[in-house]
């Protein structure tokens, strides 16, 4: 059977009505991103967030016309919003949000479920933006397995400076910190969750990231209390999800996807490895 082209998904998604507005998904400009493989389709819509709850219809109706198309198999849609420049309403600014001082851009890297390619994708992004000649770092934000060491191929120990704040390690021309820096390799980490918090928030405000351009965190696996709290209270300009073709590991990656919805952080790309 021959493959769905982008054409033919276009072409069924101008039927596809916007409530509200005179138009479709295509005539108004609102497809940003639209990926066919092997019969896998991922569509990226974009939207405001006073429009999210209408436009979660939109998307529901795109994914079912898409997925009556012969040849379709699997069928992926997300809503992506720019992040709001406006000044924060007073409750949003109670909350404090980590960051790290001294960098512009703070990028989450995440998947649903391990073993989709999380790490090895976080540092594809850090290498390649470094070539391109930005300042770029990749914190290791996943306490229980960091892998950011054996893959960036850098050991040893953070040097301590006046005292309180740690130099982190750099390869490639990218600075680099994980806890893997601290314990053995085989070292099990037997932490509770406020623990695994206070870690990762002195990995972001006690490490002397300045000057970066980029701050590339790669996120725990999954979407539980831990991985939700470091979304919520981290200054994300967005977030990468990682996934693979198959039908768990695509209803994991909408989880996580679902979880940076709810706390406003834009879904930039959607990677699938195979």
């Amino acid at each position: 059977m021959d493959q769905p082209s982008e054409d033919k998904i276009r072409q069924v998604l101008k039927q596809v009505p916007v409530p509200g507005q005179k138009g479709d998904i295509i005539s108004l400009n609102l497809l940003s991103g639209l990926v066919v493989r092997d019969g896998v389709v991922h569509v990226s819509i974009e939207t405001s967030p006073d429009q999210l709850e209408l436009m979660e219809d939109v998307r529901k109706n795109c994914e079912k016309a898409i997925g009556g198309i012969p040849g379709i198999l699997n069928v992926t849609a997300v809503l992506t919003e720019e992040r709001n420049t406006e000044p924060q309403k007073s409750e949003d600014i109670n909350e404090e949000k980590l960051g790290a001082e001294g960098v512009e851009r703070i990028i989450a890297v995440a998947s649903g479920k391990g073993g989709v390619g999380k790490s090895t994708t976080a540092v594809n992004i850090a290498m390649a933006l470094a070539r391109l000649g930005k300042k770029v770092g990749i914190m290791d934000a996943d306490i229980y397995g960091p892998s950011i060491p054996r893959m960036m191929g850098v050991d040893g120990h953070p040097s301590a400076v006046n005292g309180n704040k740690l130099q982190p390690l750099e390869s490639y021309g990218v600075k680099c910190m994980s806890m893997g820096f601290m314990v053995g390799e085989d070292s099990p980490m037997i932490w509770r969750g406020a623990m695994v918090m206070s870690a990762l928030e002195q990995m972001l405000n006690d490490v002397i990231w300045s000057p970066l351009d980029i701050l590339i965190v790669d996120m725990p696996p999954g979407t539980g209390d831990a991985q939700l709290t470091l979304a919520q209270r981290t200054k994300l300009a967005g977030a990468v999800i990682v996934s693979t073709p198959q039908d768990i590991a695509l209803l994991d990656a909408r989880r996580g996807i679902n979880m940076f919805r709810k706390v406003h952080v834009p879904i930039l790309e959607i990677i699938q490895h195979h």
